[in-house]
């Protein structure tokens, strides 16, 4: 406890010089807590004092916590920073200062969200809350299907525009980065050992599970030659559960994850993807729903604590409260239902042991639980707004209150005077609104890690790791770590807790960790001032630093000999790097989306330029422009003989007389394209080579690492 303590006592010192308060018995109070509670006084009892605070601006009046003693209706805990904020009878003041907000921001929370482990007794309560949660579900399904003519005619405008009809070539499959239900290794994930019957029509497993329809009919055993392994179709009760599990996130509960089995994180991912490229192009949903860009909130929630014309609401449990027949409703007029339908699982395993059939669409670590949540919220936020209007729902409609509304994730963004009506409207659909997170009364605001007062930035840095006494217990992401935060700090201008932080680093970090102006890779101290340990690099004619870089370490993970998986892993590079630059959802062989070219018509998408290549999967084979294929993989497509052949489909003229045609230029002839066909048997030695750098026998090793010293280059 020395080490933590030592710093919320930096940062303490540090408010004392800024704010010009004294702080001396604020520290005692500090040293004696801490000793006597432990590491819970810094975890779970100070940020109640910061949750009190909040609501104290959002309300006007301070209620302090029955953990901390009061004078009047303030704690007597940093009592000198809380009377500049309020009265002694916990009246906010009208000119309450945005910088003695944020540092008790900072030292109430600093230390919230450690990755540690939670007690066994928050596990069971989380458990038991997992369980409860679909109780409730259970018995909400009523509400959710009573009669409500806004909500389904906003669905049907909306998701029908958006989602019309879906190609089974719009959607590729790809696995993500995250762990499967079986433990898979990042390779093994490559082989799909397993399919679920009522997702056949939706996901041919033909078309997703095997990289060509060859090597599928000689798994089914109809085709040429065998297969070393066989798919296996599971029945409905033979599914694969989600294995529910837990992660850090406070002390106070851990986060709830569910991860899926292997092939539904597959065909989820296709679904993923295809998704947020419509939601974000389309119209009536590119406004409101974002899922890269976090800085489109954050402006909004600072520019309403200064106006106060928009809210900022947070769900409670928002991923595992989005009822499933919810989701079958706003989207029964789309064509995207019955995918969301199947990339679902059934059921989930808990760590106690106990097996639940889930009433939920998907909880946290499905593919599609983020994407899902945000366009039910959507949906809801529209109804609620018409109702509120009295506005009949059209496409014009929903396309003016689209610019009023902003989600990413579960962080919903909408104008006060609407943010009642929302409230009500996502609660009477089993969702839960967490009035502790939510504001819309005070000059406070918070949406994507963003915290912001009167429109000044008050989000605290958090201490994401514990500081082990022993310093051989200090891991390469521990120092790591702490070297962000310090930055971060430094940043901040509270140069005296950077310092304190750095100089902790330095005393179990052997080697010297150099200063730098400029960013990189390895280990450095960010400064504004100066660069330290500079020497000049003639090779390359620049400036360098000589720094401590840690290398993820690999573990042994072989897919070699095994031809589908080695292919599969191939084929999802080929078709992230390789596809065309614009919608990379429309795949299909020719520019009008119409399938394989036909004879008198001369197709655009075949004569593509080098510069400007397209994949386009036509099974049972790979197929890309040759003249592309050479000049961006050399090693692999300069084999003579074997698994690659180049050849000229047909006769006739040439692929440059092909460029810039047109269909009524003239026909379609035999000899217009040179396509690079990759067959079925594709060696390892080629696939290995510089065409892609892909490793069939290692995999990374989470949280391993080795340190090496390396010069770095300082050139801009």
């Amino acid at each position: 406890m020395k080490r933590p303590t030592m710093l919320v006592e930096a940062i303490l010192h540090q408010a004392s010089m800024d704010l010009d308060l004294s702080v001396e018995r604020d520290v005692a109070t500090l040293r004696r807590r801490c000793k006597h509670e432990g590491l819970s006084f810094l975890t779970l009892t100070l940020p109640t004092l910061c949750d009190a605070l909040e609501r104290g601006l959002e309300s006007g009046r301070f209620s302090c916590p029955s953990a901390f003693a009061r004078h009047g209706r303030l704690p007597h805990f940093m009592s000198g920073f809380f009377k500049r904020v309020f009265t002694m009878d916990g009246t906010l003041l009208d000119e309450a200062p945005a910088d003695v907000v944020f540092y008790i921001r900072q030292i109430c929370r600093f230390f919230k969200k450690p990755k540690m482990n939670c007690s066994p007794e928050k596990n069971l309560e989380a458990i038991q809350r997992f369980v409860d949660i679909e109780g409730e579900l259970r018995n909400m399904t009523l509400s959710v299907e009573r009669k409500d003519s806004i909500l389904d005619e906003v669905s049907s405008i909306i998701w029908s525009q958006v989602f019309p009809e879906i190609s089974d070539l719009d959607l590729i499959s790809r696995h993500g980065p995250g762990a499967t239900a079986e433990r898979l290794s990042s390779n093994g994930r490559n082989r799909i050992l397993y399919w679920n019957d009522r997702s056949e029509l939706n996901f041919p497993s033909d078309l997703h599970a095997f990289p060509n329809y060859g090597l599928a009919a000689e798994a089914s055993g109809i085709g040429e030659g065998s297969s070393s392994s066989e798919l296996t179709f599971l029945k409905l009760r033979q599914e694969k559960p989600v294995r529910v599990v837990f992660v850090p996130k406070t002390l106070k509960a851990p986060r709830v994850i569910a991860i899926e089995p292997s092939h539904m994180q597959f065909i989820q991912q296709s679904v993923k993807d295809y998704v947020y490229e419509r939601l974000e192009s389309h119209r009536l949903t590119k406004r409101s729903i974002r899922f890269e860009r976090q800085d489109v909130n954050q402006r909004l929630a600072y520019q309403g604590s200064i106006d106060r014309r928009t809210a900022t609401l947070d769900l409670s449990d928002a991923s595992d409260r989005v009822h499933l027949h919810l989701v079958q409703r706003v989207f029964k007029s789309s064509g995207l239902l019955q995918y969301l339908e199947d990339a679902r699982s059934l059921h989930a395993d808990l760590p106690d042991g106990r097996n639940v059939v889930l009433f939920k669409y998907a909880s946290m670590g499905s593919a599609l639980c983020f994407p899902v949540e945000a366009m039910v919220f959507y949906t809801l936020v529209q109804t609620a707004i018409h109702k509120v209007t009295g506005r009949r729902p059209t496409s014009s409609s929903i396309y003016h209150y689209s610019g009023m509304i902003d989600i990413y994730g579960d962080d919903i963004i909408v104008p006060v005077e609407y943010a009642d009506a929302v409230v009500d409207t996502l609660e009477s659909f089993a969702l839960k609104v967490n009035v502790s997170k939510s504001f819309k009364e005070g000059y406070f605001r918070e949406s994507c890690g963003g915290d912001f007062f009167r429109g000044e930035w008050v989000t605290p840095i958090y201490a994401r790791q514990l500081l082990p006494d022993n310093p051989r217990d200090w891991t390469p992401e521990i120092v790591m770590s702490w070297v962000a935060a310090s930055d971060l700090f430094y940043m901040r201008g509270m140069w005296h807790v950077a310092q304190t932080i750095r100089d902790m680093v330095l005393s179990v970090v052997k080697r010297p960790i150099p200063r730098s102006m400029q960013h990189g890779s390895g280990l450095y101290f960010f400064s504004y001032l100066f660069s330290t340990n500079c020497h000049y690099i003639r090779d390359t004619q620049t400036f360098g630093q000589k720094r401590t870089v840690y290398i993820p370490l690999t573990k042994e993970d072989i897919i070699d000999g095994d031809e589908i998986a080695c292919l599969n892993y191939w084929g999802q590079y080929v078709a992230k790097r390789l596809v065309s630059n614009g919608n990379p959802y429309s795949r299909s062989y020719d520019s009008s989306g119409n399938g394989p070219p036909e004879q008198g018509a001369c197709r655009e998408s075949v004569c593509r330029s080098p510069d400007d290549p397209d994949v386009s999967l036509l099974y049972p084979y790979w197929i890309l422009p040759s003249e592309f294929a050479s000049s961006e993989f050399p090693d692999f497509w300069s084999s003579p003989t074997g698994s690659v052949e180049l050849f000229h489909e047909g006769g006739g003229q040439d692929q440059e007389s092909c460029k810039g045609g047109t269909d009524t230029e003239r026909p379609w002839t035999d000899k217009d394209y040179s396509l690079a066909v990759l067959r079925s048997k594709v060696s390892i030695d080629l696939l290995t080579g510089k065409s892609g750098g892909l490793d069939f026998l290692s995999s990374v090793k989470r949280g391993s690492f080795k340190s090496k010293c390396r010069w770095v280059s300082l050139a801009s």
